[in-house]
């Protein structure tokens, strides 16, 4: 429909004006029920010496003057809006195009290309219960990952565990003091927190623990077998822990490589994820050779940028010879692409860290590692619980099977409202789903790039812009084709010529349900999970215009009848699919 429109708008433009477009870049008018398409006169005016409110005036003239059917086919009507050529369509157009739609409605995407992006994201710390912020990242990058293999992208994700630096320092010199294995067996997370709180604490009373932290590091770096057995034992219990809790969420990554991978100091892998190459001694000794860093006279090596790149310096390695994130994230890049054909690397990290991906983005580049390989790193912001803000520094930690569990009891606690007469099981699967999606649409469909404050009230609601919402419009389109008389709608014969969309209603759904391929590529190129949602909540509302204002199962016209039940599919395999990206589920009852 948009190239048919630019195409004749394109001709009528050549023919009055002598003008050639490359392109005529078409836009959404301000009033969507009124007008189709918009168009800019602005980019005329130069080259034809004319005001463009005298242009657009006059291309609305010849438009609605012209009575032949390659105009009159296409286009209803025009308007002039001071510089903007406002373009109605003929509503018989999106017969055409619905029925285009419907028949290639269940077949895959197509990419003339195949491409190939790994995902960095979760980014969670083994000695730290998983809290509210993994609503973040764990969240964004599972639909941007479902959203890249839409449209047929080659994706691999990897969960960056951080069990590397100071953390493990901590709590090896902890548990040697503390030493309480049962704790450990039943709640390893929990356990190396209160080990770390602990530890950090005493550390503050007791300066000489920092030099304990150092050698106990040292020890690890050196392959110590008591403090290899302590990572094993930290890192698989914390690992376990973690799953549980992002199974809860529909979230599960190809496979976990920590921080201390990259070290290679022989611990076990878990995944079938190719052996290191370059360990970070190795990588820190190449960009010494290369210029890019330089070794200092206290044994610690560091890097030093151009003025130009407004990037202040940073250490890869420390005076005792240990290495920090920074070296860990090196090694990363560079085993990533050496091991796989990959066209993006797209780092799905909260926005402190961008400094330290600007510091690794460009050694990278600089040491001539990425060949065709794009680094992206896609931060989000904050989020808070409403009225309660979190603190790593003061422990005031919100966990997140806490928030989790909290919002099943909520959602059961709705639905025993609507519904008094659902059996336990049901309640049980129908609150999974509505809760599960209630949090991950409540927080998905705010851009990444603001702060979110996570509200129950807001995001466990049935009204507006929520995932209850969306589900609820879901089940009612499912009732309606339940209750027509035609068991498989998708496979009765229609004879589209005799069912002409007649109704604003039916024309902003087919509208908008065309536009989901776009909205797909949109959100992957933006990498903002948000779109999408705000297309669900978009296509959501014209179902619910469509619903209460046209005539569905009592229409008297047969082809009529048809069509807007084939719409109604339409809209209802849509709106699954596009929860299906954003990995929540739809229940068929509620």
């Amino acid at each position: 429909m948009l190239w048919e429109v630019s195409a004749l708008l394109k001709r009528i433009i050549k023919e009055n004006y002598n003008i050639e477009l490359d392109e005529v870049a078409l836009q959404n008018p301000p009033k969507k029920n009124l007008w189709d398409f918009t168009f800019a006169c602005f980019i005329l005016s130069k080259d034809i010496k004319k005001n463009p409110n005298l242009i657009s005036e006059e291309l609305s003239e010849v438009i609605n003057s012209d009575n032949t059917w390659e105009i009159s086919s296409i286009i209803e009507s025009a308007n002039s809006a001071w510089p903007y050529l406002n373009i109605k369509i003929n509503k018989s157009i999106y017969t055409n195009i619905f029925e285009k739609f419907y028949n290639n409605l269940r077949n895959p995407f197509v990419l003339n290309s195949t491409k190939t992006v790994i995902f960095d994201y979760i980014w969670a710390n083994v000695w730290k219960p998983l809290h509210i912020g993994h609503m973040c990242t764990p969240n964004i990058g599972q639909a941007l990952i479902n959203s890249y293999k839409k449209i047929w992208y080659t994706v691999m994700s990897d969960s960056h565990i951080g069990d590397w630096g100071i953390i493990f320092w901590k709590l090896i010199t902890a548990y040697k003091l503390w030493w309480e294995e049962e704790k450990l067996k039943k709640n390893a997370v929990d356990y190396l927190l209160e080990l770390y709180i602990n530890i950090t604490t005493e550390s503050e009373k007791d300066s000489s623990l920092e030099e304990k932290f150092r050698s106990e590091f040292k020890l690890l770096s050196e392959w110590n077998l008591e403090s290899v057995e302590l990572w094993k034992s930290f890192t698989s219990s914390s690992i376990r822990g973690m799953e549980k809790q992002l199974k809860r969420l529909n979230i599960k990554p190809d496979y976990h490589i920590w921080e201390s991978f990259y070290e290679w100091i022989g611990l076990p892998k878990l995944w079938k994820h190719p052996d290191l190459e370059y360990k970070m001694k190795e990588i820190v000794s190449e960009l010494i050779e290369k210029g890019i860093a330089t070794k200092n006279d206290d044994n610690s090596v560091g890097v030093v940028f151009d003025e130009k790149w407004k990037i202040p310096s940073c250490i890869l390695q420390k005076r005792d010879g240990t290495h920090g994130y920074l070296a860990s994230d090196l090694a990363c890049i560079k085993y990533r692409v050496n091991n796989w054909s990959l066209d993006k690397i797209i780092y799905c990290v909260d926005v402190r860290q961008q400094l330290h991906f600007k510091q690794a983005f460009e050694i990278s580049k600089r040491a001539g590692w990425l060949g065709k390989t794009d680094l992206i790193h896609s931060h989000n912001w904050f989020i808070s619980l409403k009225d309660w803000a979190m603190s790593t520094r003061t422990w005031k930690i919100i966990k997140l099977d806490v928030l989790l569990d909290e919002a099943e009891k909520r959602a059961e606690k709705i639905i025993l409202e609507k519904r008094s007469d659902i059996i336990w099981e049901e309640l049980k699967e129908l609150s999974k789903i509505i809760w599960i999606g209630a949090i991950k649409y409540g927080y998905l469909k705010k851009s990444r790039e603001t702060d979110v404050i996570f509200d129950f009230d807001e995001f466990i609601s049935f009204e507006w812009n929520s995932g209850p919402y969306i589900q609820y419009a879901y089940v009612r389109a499912r009732r309606i084709l339940e209750k027509s008389i035609f068991e498989n709608i998708s496979d009765i014969k229609l004879d589209y010529s005799k069912a002409v969309f007649e109704n604003e209603e039916e024309v902003q759904l087919v509208k908008d349900l065309w536009n989901y391929r776009e909205v797909l590529e949109e959100t992957v190129n933006k990498n903002m999970p948000h779109i999408l949602c705000a297309y669900s909540y978009s296509i959501t509302k014209s179902f619910s215009s469509f619903y209460n204002n046209v005539h569905i199962l009592n229409e008297e016209d047969e082809n009529k009848k048809i069509i807007r039940l084939k719409l109604i599919d339409a809209f209802s395999y849509i709106i699954k699919d596009a929860f299906e990206v954003l990995w929540i589920d739809m229940p068929e009852k509620m």
